[in-house]
């Protein structure tokens, strides 16, 4: 009897010490869930990320990432394989400066929005770095209804013949579509201002603070005319509160052509600590950016179930946009004019201030999630 127990004894001290996976400290080797804020601002230049949701069970039989819904478009459980990685926590948070914002402050990890406000908080010091390309494009110059303005040169005639300033809208002071606009009118020699108050301006710029707002002032005569992002013009159109001029990429001097818009952000201390997490869900964004690009009806419908537009308005707006997650030589080049842009309008005051892409890249930029990302989804593609 005593020898039974003195093996028994044994058998248990060897079962606890494989429970322990050989560590000296007797832990797991498996990671513990952790929790993964993301944040978008709603609007269709996020797309990859609702089609992302909507279409993953298609999308785990190739990558094993999955998500399991909890409380639908807002708490998710992110696994690969059957093994828990995440509990994932969507959220919508404001556009403009709000999002990098958010990621510093710690109230999301990983955030969808403009490339501009999150060059801007990195030249802030703000712990923020872009991961990976999101978007391009998607800008447009909308007026009134029954404004005679119809090509760009003619709403620049109609500025130099106005008698009084004309009001131009925008959503936040470092939204992309306010930047590549005003760096037009500076090509062009028309002098504007955000000050209400300077005079001798030909265009005054009006801050009406949100994406959602800008039709709204149109309608109400606040302004005279925006610069905003899809697809508050395509409901601008559809609605009939106003007209589209032109996409801002065809904007002069013509540097912006294909202008990279939306990036995918995350803070720092998110990077080191959650990078299993983050990783699941580009892989995830990847394959949705492939449904994006072939399947305009997927795309469509993920887009009106998420935002709330109708589809007439995501089959005008969505085509307007580029849907791309590779940092290629375009991308960068593209990249190279928006810290130009910015240092010419003097949007850059600190550690980004005065330097060219390639030499503010290792501080604006970590893709090397991305990478690995890609590096799985794509030899996920060889096996089969």
């Amino acid at each position: 009897m005593l020898r039974k127990k003195r093996l028994a004894g044994a058998l248990l001290v060897l079962v606890s010490f494989c429970l322990g996976c050989g560590k000296e400290d007797g832990s797991s080797d498996v990671p513990p869930p952790v929790t993964l804020k993301v944040g978008h601002v709603g609007h269709d230049h996020h797309l990859a990320l609702f089609v992302a949701v909507d279409n993953v069970k298609k999308y785990a039989g190739k990558t094993g990432i999955s998500l399991k819904t909890i409380e639908d478009r807002k708490h998710y459980e992110l696994f690969d394989g059957r093994r828990k990685v995440a509990d994932v926590e969507i959220v919508q948070v404001g556009g403009g400066s709000k999002m990098p914002t958010a990621l510093a402050q710690n109230v999301i990890d990983v955030g969808l929005g403009g490339v501009a406000p999150v060059l801007a908080a990195c030249d802030r010091g703000a712990p923020v770095k872009l991961i990976s390309p999101l978007h391009s494009k998607g800008d447009m110059l909308v007026v009134k209804p029954d404004c005679a303005a119809g090509t760009w040169q003619e709403f620049v005639t109609l500025i130099k013949e106005s008698k009084a300033p004309l009001r131009v809208g925008y959503k936040s002071p470092v939204a992309v579509a306010k930047l590549i606009f005003e760096d037009a009118l500076r090509h062009e020699g028309i002098a504007f201002s955000g000050d209400l108050s300077r005079q001798g301006v030909a265009v005054q710029m009006i801050n009406v603070k949100g994406g959602g707002k800008l039709n709204v002032a149109l309608s109400a005569d606040l302004i005279d005319a925006y610069v905003g992002n899809s697809p508050f013009p395509a409901i601008a159109a559809d609605k009939g509160i106003g007209k589209i001029v032109c996409d801002l990429e065809d904007l002069p001097p013509g540097r912006f052509r294909n202008h990279p818009c939306c990036c995918l952000a995350a803070n720092t201390n998110a990077l080191a600590e959650k990078e299993e997490a983050i990783v699941g869900l580009i892989v995830l964004l990847l394959q949705a950016n492939e449904t994006i690009n072939s399947d305009l009806d997927a795309a469509v419908k993920s887009a009106t179930r998420w935002i709330g537009t109708s589809e007439a308005v995501e089959r005008a707006s969505i085509p307007t946009s580029g849907y791309c997650l590779e940092p290629d030589a375009e991308w960068h080049a593209c990249m190279s004019v928006w810290f130009d842009a910015m240092n010419d309008l003097g949007t850059f005051e600190g550690k980004l201030k005065g330097l060219k892409e390639k030499e503010a890249a290792p501080i604006a930029y970590d893709v090397s999630l991305l990478e690995k990302a890609r590096e799985r989804l794509d030899a996920k593609t060889a096996e089969d």
